[in-house]
């Protein structure tokens, strides 16, 4: 295995030619046709993309939704086709623990690359089940060789990084929930230590919902704002002798009082 700063760690003998632009002619690793799971991370680009090995699809963000579809994204490694290609996958049964029917379905038909394109699709229908109320359940699926694609990649370095550990880019694991989740819009320096009680407390005194935690959702100032006023918030609610605590303790047993982030103070 060799580890190349330009993004990718190689298998066997492929060497590092370059990745094109997306929809034109992308250079191929010594003829190989390949593909890898490509989930961008919050705030990358595709310039110089940073790419997620999990992702989330959290329906306490869609209130009386009962069913969504998450567009699990593959990417092409070498030429784009003029004609379309199936890739393969497969359910890793001892990493997932929601349950296919009832959960989740995955398509009955092959998913393609379409010609001319360097993007596919896997289009996996979540169902908002009872039993999942407060819960979360996981489905990892992980890419195959097949006619068309081998697998040249197994992880992803950015090109810009500092990071050591490249991101898995041919496992992903989804997580479906119906409970309050971290998202990637919260900000640990504003409002402190994620816990569901805390963002549930915010959501209730800041008239907020979930979805104002999505990345992007506020503004880096509208973000400390919020920060400050929750800080005020729990200095007044100690003042008055209703100190608020988190649901659980520390490593002695004793109550933690819940705080907001470290940059929070005026």
């Amino acid at each position: 295995m060799k580890i190349n700063r330009y993004g990718m760690v190689l298998t066997g003998a492929a060497l590092v030619l370059g990745l094109g632009a997306c929809n034109e002619t992308i250079q191929t690793y010594d003829g190989q046709q390949g593909v890898y799971f490509a989930m961008l991370q919050s705030g990358s680009s595709e310039d110089n993309p940073r790419y997620n090995a999990a992702s989330s699809v959290p329906f306490a963000l869609t209130l009386g939704a009962t069913d969504s579809v998450f567009m699990l994204r593959v990417k092409i490694i070498g030429t784009v086709a003029d004609y379309p290609r199936s890739f393969s996958y497969r359910v890793v049964d001892a990493e997932s623990t929601a349950e296919p029917g009832s959960d989740y379905t995955l398509p009955d038909t092959p998913c393609q690359v379409a010609a001319g394109e360097v993007y596919g699709y896997i289009p996996i229908h979540f169902y908002r089940q009872p039993s999942l109320d407060g819960q979360e359940r996981t489905l990892t699926l992980e890419l195959l060789p097949n006619e068309y694609f081998d697998l040249p990649l197994t992880s992803w370095l950015p090109v810009n990084g500092t990071e050591t550990v490249g991101t898995d880019i041919i496992r992903h694991t989804v997580t479906v929930s119906d409970k309050y989740v971290r998202l990637d819009g919260w900000s640990d320096m504003f409002y402190g230590t994620y816990s569901d009680k805390k963002i549930k407390l915010m959501c209730t005194v800041f008239g907020l919902t979930l979805a104002d935690f999505q990345p992007d959702a506020m503004s880096y100032v509208e973000k400390k704002v919020l920060g400050q006023n929750f800080r005020r918030y729990l200095d007044a609610e100690e003042a008055a002798g209703r100190t608020v605590y988190e649901d659980y303790t520390d490593e002695f047993g004793n109550p933690v009082k819940m705080e907001s982030g470290s940059d929070s103070a005026e």
